[in-house]
């Protein structure tokens, strides 16, 4: 896995290459309430660029594999991401938690379908993946 950051005013992620030491400069999202949620999404082992739009619960992910842009609307103002493979399929599934009631809402990848789960909810609680 690289380094990398992601400056928020500009978009421009810097990428420290684990294979040579070379830093690659990409510009993308630039919209200040994206944050960053790289993750393997297409299944291809490398990470993919990918960011949460806290405002409108919109993912936007570009595929390692082909280059391609994927947009999801999963979550809203105040969720918060928690990208992982809870499915076991091998490929990062979209998935937000709400602060607020304690729910998850998992996006599976392996069928597309919708896992719910109601675990925390106290303001304190942070959640783990």
């Amino acid at each position: 896995m690289d380094i990398a950051v992601r400056n928020a005013s500009n978009g421009l992620w810097s990428i420290l290459r684990s294979s040579d030491g070379g830093n690659t400069l990409f510009g993308w999202s630039a919209a200040a309430n994206d944050i960053p949620v790289p993750a393997d999404y297409d299944g291809d082992g490398k990470a993919d660029f990918a960011v949460y739009n806290t405002a409108s619960g919109g993912w936007s992910i570009i595929r390692s594999s082909d280059g391609g842009l994927t947009y999801k609307a999963w979550g809203g103002p105040g969720w918060i991401p928690v990208p992982a493979d809870y499915d076991g399929d091998g490929k990062a599934d979209i998935a937000v938690y709400n602060p607020s009631n304690g729910l998850w809402s998992i996006l599976r990848s392996s069928d597309g379908g919708n896992t719910l789960v109601g675990l925390g909810g106290a303001p304190q609680d942070i959640p783990l993946n």
